[in-house]
């Protein structure tokens, strides 16, 4: 099993100091940098950042399909390879009132998909699966056009309810898949996961450390048992309590 974390690129320091804490667990492997325009750091350059510091991870940069014309090389197959960034996931792009980075006409997510796989074969390219966007049967179909496209795997919306996950998992049991999970510790949150991703919630579910700490072992659980892989959002939540919570403290067996 393979743990992905994500950093967010709110400044030079906060990556760095992400990824420093990331490496006192040895089972995180991946870090997944989000392509956030609100911020100036942009995923690939947070990819340069971390590895100037000397972080030793796999990164996995996000690409906006919307953002790159289909009518121009990817402009940044160079620093990938410097870089020697060897996955990236690749996710359609909100076209938010506040965006200025998209271009009209950019690629739709499977063409981008294609095009990129063309122009660097090494590339293994994720892409990202929503649970809550429509049914099952939908979601699964547009999976299917994804890896028919190049998709290598998936990237999953956070979960916050193991049955909908052991679902899904039924029919993705084969798939390179990371199943997303992410710490909601207010009502607020809770309101924002509802109401803007239409995610769901048991009824068991508690916004406090301790209730997402349990589900996220036995998350862990799951993946270990059936040979997934697993993605921490860790959404403003300290990040070493949290993931020693899941992981258990450096230097200790569990």
């Amino acid at each position: 099993m393979i743990i992905a974390l994500e950093a967010v690129p709110r400044s030079p320091e906060a990556l760095v100091e992400t990824a420093k804490t990331a490496s006192a667990f040895p089972e995180i492997r991946i870090i997944n940098v989000p392509d956030l325009t609100r911020f100036k750091i942009r995923s690939w350059e947070a990819c340069g950042i971390l590895a100037g510091n000397g972080a030793a991870f796999s990164f996995m940069p996000h690409l906006r399909a919307r953002d790159f014309d289909p009518q121009k090389p990817f402009p940044h197959a160079v620093l990938f390879r410097s870089l020697g960034i060897d996955r990236t996931l690749v996710i359609a792009g909100d076209a938010a009132s506040t965006d200025t980075a998209g271009i009209a006409g950019a690629a739709p997510t499977i063409s981008f998909i294609k095009k990129l796989k063309s122009e660097m074969p090494e590339l293994s390219i994720f892409t990202a699966f929503d649970p809550y966007r429509s049914n099952i049967r939908y979601e699964l179909d547009y999976l299917h056009e994804k890896k028919e496209a190049g998709a290598a795997g998936f990237f999953s919306q956070p979960f916050f309810d193991l049955r909908l996950l052991e679902i899904y998992a039924e029919y993705l049991e084969g798939a390179d898949v990371y199943w997303g999970i992410s710490p909601v510790l207010s009502d607020k949150n809770r309101n924002y996961w509802e109401s803007r991703n239409r995610a769901i919630f048991p009824k068991s579910f508690r916004p406090n450390f301790f209730w997402n700490v349990d589900f996220g072992r036995r998350v862990l659980d799951f993946c270990e048992k059936r040979g997934f892989n697993l993605y921490f959002m860790p959404i403003k939540v300290e990040l070493k309590t949290y993931l020693s919570g899941l992981l258990g403290t450096p230097g200790n067996s569990g």
